[in-house]
């Protein structure tokens, strides 16, 4: 019989078997994600201080998320209010960034990766999109100038 496993549980597991193998990857994430959307460039006048905290903000929000926990609802709110003081990012553009730090954490621990952890991540990471593209105020927060 297969042992039946909730995404958190599955997802802790892959966030364990990277370990040390996340060292430096937001970097790596952060300059991914520029070079597929150089139109955002602009938007990161500091770009060491955004990457670690947009990683690893990423990641509690999918965990949260994954663990049924109620402050997700208000990340998402503080995501699309900060971000919105930079640049008008779309969900497609949330749905971008979720993918790439997928794909980076499978792609760094290698064979270790947990069956299943990327199928995982990408369910919360699809949840975290529709709340994206559900709150209203995203398109009426003005862009700075």
């Amino acid at each position: 019989m297969t042992e039946h496993r909730t995404d958190h549980a599955v997802m802790e597991d892959s966030i364990e078997t990277l370990g040390d193998r996340y060292d430096g990857m937001a970097a790596i994430l952060f300059d991914r994600f520029i070079a597929g959307h150089p139109h955002y460039a602009h938007a990161f006048v500091n770009p060491e201080a955004a990457r670690e905290r947009m990683t690893r903000e990423t990641l509690e929000a999918m965990l949260g998320l994954a663990a049924g926990e109620p402050w997700v609802d208000h990340a998402v709110t503080n995501f699309i209010d900060l971000h919105h003081d930079y640049a008008d990012f779309t969900p497609q553009d949330y749905a971008a960034w979720f993918a790439l730090v997928i794909e980076t954490m499978a792609s760094r621990a290698g064979p270790d990766w947990p069956e299943g952890a990327s199928a995982a991540w990408q369910r919360q990471a699809d949840q975290l999109v529709a709340k994206v593209a559900a709150v209203e105020r995203n398109k009426e927060v003005p862009l700075r100038k």
